[in-house]
């Protein structure tokens, strides 16, 4: 894919710093800005992905009542390899 150009204002502190980072890691601060650009998006895209998942979870619970308690879920955590906990209204 292609790459294209973008300008950022950083503020005469960051600059500083990336440039320091730059320096110490001997890569450039375009790399750090990237990475740093990747990492944000990859954390705010699980982010969005894991509330649709806990409202959908919510809208099924409001519509069925099904459920599993926490104390279900916890003995179920402590050994994964015993059978899910069955669902309850």
């Amino acid at each position: 894919m292609a790459a294209t150009a973008v300008s950022v204002k950083l503020t005469e502190d960051e600059k500083a710093r990336l440039a320091k980072l730059s320096h110490d890691t001997k890569q450039s601060a375009h790399f750090h800005m990237r990475a740093a650009i990747n990492t944000y998006l990859e954390e705010q895209e699980w982010r969005r992905s894991f509330i649709a998942e806990a409202e959908a979870a919510w809208k099924d619970y409001k519509e069925t009542g099904l459920h599993v308690t926490l104390e279900e879920m916890r003995k179920w955590a402590e050994d994964p390899s015993q059978e899910l906990p069955e669902c309850h209204t």
